[in-house]
């Protein structure tokens, strides 16, 4: 009788192990994904930019299959009022009828940029995972997308771009300088303008509107050094920029270009701009000031007047040499006596050009 109740116990345990370990095998199964949906494996837009996905196995009329998209794979940080995960579910909709994936990245935000507001920084891409289930809720196809999206460029109006960043040259001045904003790839509708702070003490620049303006005091007080700033500009949607850029102004003083002579430690300026010479002579002015030297680059002839009148150059009796900006005319029989007023400019090496003119007074000798 002992035995036989050993031999039922063992007999027992045998069917439960086996019973567990089918139990077990079952559970750590992998899913039988038979269904290919055949979906990118990454998606890149820029901000404000729709695209569509077809899925074949939507398209094609799969059988007894629903469809889910599921964003587990992101962390759902807090955005704005709400959750990221519920502006993904905004932006990525499933068109079951026509077999579509539909994503407006406008309903979302670009990867990696941190809130201005919060601090809170978003993942470095939206992983999106399409699901196929059966009747049953059995999981037959699963692909996910590598989501991302990158932010607009905002547009600075006066600046140039042949330097290690965009930048533009400001003259001081009793007129602050100003910088208008605009970014025409997206609607700016629902988003602010915002500006980086400059440095620790009071702002230099602050935007009203979509204007950047200086406020008087930027630069050097006594307005004789150059000095620089890098602004960045952004267009936010709920704290986190969507549309940026980073330019550089540069204050430099006021330039002076007039022929004559300038003492700049006393501030003397002594202006020499009407010479009388002999007419049919040979002449060469002294070269223009152009202060601060720094900024020289080139000058030319912009035109000529005779007494008021416009004064052909055709036969180039009147040069200028590009490097000094001194002015020669040449020995002719041509040239009749009076007032010929020479119009020069002056290309700095800011980008900034200036003009002033030269009298030259000829009288028959």
């Amino acid at each position: 009788m002992k035995t036989y109740i050993k031999l039922l116990t063992i007999s027992c345990c045998l069917v439960w192990l086996m019973s567990a370990v089918t139990s077990c095998t079952k559970d750590d199964a992998p899913q039988d994904l038979s269904v290919q949906l055949d979906l990118p494996e990454a998606i890149h837009l820029d901000y404000g930019a729709e695209t569509t996905i077809t899925i074949p196995a939507v398209a094609s009329g799969e059988q007894n299959l629903t469809f889910q998209i599921r964003f587990d794979e992101t962390e759902n940080v807090a955005v704005g009022a709400g959750s990221l995960h519920d502006k993904l579910i905004q932006a990525v909709r499933l068109d079951t009828k026509k077999g579509q994936i539909y994503i407006n990245s406008r309903a979302i935000y670009p990867n990696g940029v941190q809130s201005v507001t919060t601090g809170v920084t978003l993942p470095e891409d939206y992983r999106v995972t399409v699901v196929a289930l059966m009747d049953n809720g059995t999981t037959v196809g699963k692909e996910t997308i590598s989501l991302t999206v990158a932010p607009r460029s905002v547009q600075v109006q006066g600046l140039q771009n042949n330097g290690e960043i965009p930048y533009a040259y400001a003259l001081y001045s009793d007129v602050a300088p100003t910088f208008t904003l605009g970014s025409p790839d997206i609607a700016t509708e629902g988003l602010e303008w915002h500006l980086s702070a400059q440095n620790e003490g009071q702002p230099v620049a602050v935007i009203e509107e979509n204007t950047i303006v200086f406020n008087s005091t930027a630069g050097d007080p006594k307005k004789e050094a150059e000095v620089s700033y890098d602004l960045t500009p952004a267009l936010l949607k709920d704290g986190f920029p969507v549309a940026s850029t980073t330019f550089r102004v540069i204050f430099i003083p006021q330039i002076k270009f007039f022929y004559g002579s300038y003492y700049p430690e006393y501030n003397l300026t002594i202006l020499l701009n009407l010479i009388h010479i002999g007419l049919s002579n040979s002449y060469t002015s002294a070269a223009p000031v152009l202060y601060p030297e720094t900024y020289r680059s080139a000058f030319s002839i912009v035109s000529i007047e005779k007494d008021g009148r416009p004064y052909d150059n055709k036969d180039e009796i009147f040069r200028i040499n590009a490097g000094t900006g001194s002015v020669t005319v040449r020995q002719n029989n041509t040239l009749e006596a009076g007032r010929y007023k020479i119009i020069v400019k002056a290309h700095t090496t800011t980008g900034l050009e200036f003009v002033t003119d030269l009298t030259l007074a000829m009288e028959n000798g």
